[in-house]
């Protein structure tokens, strides 16, 4: 995460919006790269520590709407 200086998690999503994978990402490195499960159409990173804070979970389906409105069920 060259330039990041907070650590963050990401969820990859399918192209049905579903979670494939979840995974906590390092600040400040540039060799590690992060790659989904499986084929993936979207990313989403948020503050490290939110997905486990509200039980978000591989399976769970993301909602998004403009203006952004994100809902994870």
């Amino acid at each position: 995460m060259k330039d990041t200086y907070i650590p963050l998690s990401i969820a990859f999503l399918d192209e049905s919006r579903r979670i494939i994978s979840l995974q906590n990402m390092t600040p400040e490195q540039t060799e590690k790269r992060y790659h989904s499960s499986g084929p993936a159409k979207y990313a989403l990173e948020v503050n490290q520590g939110w997905y486990d804070a509200h039980e978000i979970v591989i399976g769970d389906t993301v909602e998004m709407k403009l203006p952004m409105v994100i809902n994870i069920q």
